[in-house]
């Protein structure tokens, strides 16, 4: 089965898109809500299962799949710049990750992400 891990912070408004449409997505998928890169770091070294995340991603206008690759890539100086790409490409696992706009028809944009999901 497919785990769908949903980050973002549901506190910070434009931070908190993905979770609105995982919310959706639990009722015929697995899902688990990330708080922190910390805790995606561990989820990720544990899981043995596919694994998609779903993300907002500031400018994006459609759900897209977003490659590992188009990250940012800067320096890590705090804790703070420990972010969700540099997890990924610490950990090394291949998943998908889908993202998002930072708003929209939450149920439009569920019935993009589905479609997405059972393409990768």
């Amino acid at each position: 089965m497919t785990k769908i891990l949903s980050l973002g912070n549901e506190f910070i408004e434009i931070d908190s898109f993905a979770k609105k449409i995982s919310e959706k997505l639990k009722k015929d998928f697995e899902v688990v809500n990330i708080k922190d890169s910390f805790e995606l770091m561990g989820v990720l070294n544990e899981c043995s299962e596919e694994i998609i995340i779903l993300d907002v991603v500031e400018g994006l206008e459609k759900v897209k799949v977003i490659s590992i690759d188009e990250l940012r890539n800067d320096s890590i100086l705090s804790a703070h710049d420990f972010d969700a790409g540099y997890v990924l490409k610490l950990v090394g696992k291949d998943v998908k990750i889908i993202g998002v706009p930072m708003k929209g028809d939450v149920d439009e944009i569920k019935k993009k992400v589905i479609e997405l999901i059972f393409k990768c």
